[in-house]
């Protein structure tokens, strides 16, 4: 996630809950004396003291934080070509940080400053390009980009960068490389870095799988509040992969990272409140956990849903609606929701009855490895017609064709994936 980079010259003062020293205010009033002393500075229209005013409008130093103050001053500043305060104009305009929103603004900017040297302004018109948020996607400038402010030692460039060559996306696929450069980033504790490279070493890409390594790099980044981390530790518990297996560990960990927001965790300890796993079973929990992961489209968690609402489960039965979450996994490529949705339109559960449809759903599953719908194809691949057949290899072929990314992602940020 992208930050912006600021600079301050003065402390925070917070005020406390004892009696106010004398020490305290003469903190307090130094400080808004520094304050004055640079707006006056800002107001004769010297660049750098607009630059560190916008800083202190941005943060509340002194003075009542206010985004659209900061956002005027740092205009100031940028249109005296501070590079700084250009890079966090455009951050402002890309996120409508105290202006209109304005993509055309924020790349011109961002390109003003990068073109100066500034590494935070370089990753971020890298990341700009990469994302596709307010220009086209085009790694080849992502790379770029972040080349230039991973050769100035930025940990957050160093990472993504490591991640296109990882993916080889817009540069030769170099496992090596991005080896190199994840480590690197997360040697200087950028905690997404510290996660991607515990993964590497949890699936012995690119390094020897070692799972005590990959275990000391996802707690490094979950100390820094990392939440797929949370996940990836909830995981290594749950399945006993370098750890001795916990579930009561593995739910601690999936709490962590659900109550974070994280779909994955949502959804994993939505199933240890299902099994009673680390949790007293409680499908009350289990439901509601899979509720707010589905909500955000996780497979595994629509798959579970689909089933409760067929078993009756902490909900009223609805084949109709089970049958909806069994279609938004499956289409999402859940080999065990294709498998459900197979079943359903083999019996007509919720679904009219539909054999070509069913052979179609099982027939991706299928191509996953999951032996139970290869078995499923062939005991009614022989009460099928010639015609129902040919009509569902029609419709599987529809069906990749459509669902066929049109660029190759290769890798997508590790930390999103689960580490299995």
């Amino acid at each position: 996630m992208r930050k912006s980079v600021v600079l301050f010259l003065f402390m925070c003062w917070i005020p406390s809950m004892q009696p106010t020293t004398s020490a305290q205010q003469t903190q307090a009033s130094d400080a808004v004396s520094q304050v004055e002393s640079l707006i006056a500075r800002a107001e004769r229209g010297e660049a750098q003291a607009e630059f560190l005013l916008g800083n202190v409008y941005s943060k509340g130093l002194g003075v009542s934080a206010d985004d659209k103050k900061a956002a005027e001053w740092w205009a100031q500043a940028a249109e005296q070509g501070i590079a700084s305060a250009q890079n966090e104009i455009g951050y402002s305009y890309e996120h409508g940080r105290g202006v209109t929103q304005d993509c055309a603004q924020a790349l011109r900017w961002y390109r003003s400053a990068a073109e100066q040297g500034l590494a935070a302004a370089q990753y971020n018109l890298g990341h700009t390009y990469e994302s596709g948020m307010c220009v086209e996607k085009n790694y080849s400038q992502a790379a770029v980009w972040y080349q230039k402010a991973a050769a100035q030692g930025l940990a957050h460039a160093e990472n993504d960068l490591g991640m296109l060559y990882l993916g080889g996306k817009s540069v030769p696929r170099d496992i090596q490389r991005a080896v190199q450069l994840i480590s690197r980033s997360a040697d200087r504790g950028f905690a997404a870095a510290e996660h991607n490279i515990g993964e590497l070493y949890f699936m012995g890409r690119g390094v020897n799988k070692d799972y005590a390594k990959a275990l000391d790099w996802f707690q490094k980044a979950a100390r820094q509040g990392f939440d797929h981390s949370y996940y990836a530790l909830c995981v290594m518990y749950n399945s006993g992969k370098g750890v001795p297996r916990s579930y009561t560990e593995a739910a601690g960990w999936c709490r962590k990272a659900a109550e974070a927001g994280h779909p994955n965790g949502q959804a994993l300890l939505g199933l240890l409140y299902f099994e009673g796993k680390g949790v007293p079973q409680d499908y009350v929990q289990a439901l509601a956990w899979w509720q707010r992961a589905a909500g955000r489209g996780q497979p595994l968690a629509e798959n579970c849903l689909g089933w409760m609402y067929f078993r009756c489960l902490g909900v009223k039965c609805d084949f109709r609606q089970g049958a909806e979450w069994f279609r938004k996994s499956a289409e999402q490529g859940n080999l065990i929701g294709q498998s459900n949705l197979g079943y359903l339109f083999e019996h007509g559960q919720g679904v009219p009855l539909d054999y070509a449809e069913a052979y179609k759903w099982y027939s991706l599953s299928a191509a996953q490895g999951n032996d139970m719908s290869r078995t499923a194809m062939k005991s009614l691949s022989a009460i099928m017609t010639r015609q129902q057949l040919k009509e569902s290899e029609s419709r599987l072929a529809a069906w990749q064709q459509q669902n066929r990314s049109t660029v190759d992602d290769g890798v997508q940020l590790a930390s999103i994936n689960d580490p299995e």
